[in-house]
């Protein structure tokens, strides 16, 4: 049973990687390098804040279902995935003076985002789950 918990445990995580891999190199492939050069020389990290809706939704989506992986969101991996994905971008972001700092500020950011969502998504069900009786609808 312990095998079998190990190898569930291996393969959503596998998953997760994949997921969250294919979701950061798509974000990153869409920005011009000029503007990723020019986010990287004005230290602009605010990259959530940026989100159209449609991104957000996604952003959130992604949150939901793997918030959980989000320590796999480390600028060493980041960089590996980036380098098969988005070789340019990967290449900016390393050979830039402050690239790697900056790509440490976005991950942060980004991982304290999903565990704010997260938790704002916890307390949202569990309001849910205590709302009293005489609230809801009852059926005549």
């Amino acid at each position: 049973m312990e095998k079998v918990k190990k190898f569930a445990a291996g393969a959503a995580k596998s998953a997760a990687v994949d997921v969250l891999r294919g979701y950061v190199s798509s974000q990153v492939r869409k920005v011009d390098i000029d503007k990723v050069i020019e986010a990287i020389e004005k230290d602009d990290t605010d990259l959530i804040g940026k989100l159209t809706p449609k991104q957000m939704k996604l952003f959130r989506a992604v949150a939901r279902r793997f918030g959980g992986y989000v320590d796999l969101l480390t600028v060493k991996n980041v960089m590996l995935w980036l380098i098969e994905d988005a070789p340019l971008h990967a290449g900016v972001i390393y050979g830039h003076p402050k690239g790697l700092r900056w790509l440490a500020k976005i991950l942060e950011q980004i991982r304290s985002e999903v565990q704010t969502y997260i938790q704002s998504q916890s307390t949202a069900e569990l309001e849910l789950e205590l709302e009293p009786v005489s609230n809801s609808k009852q059926a005549t």
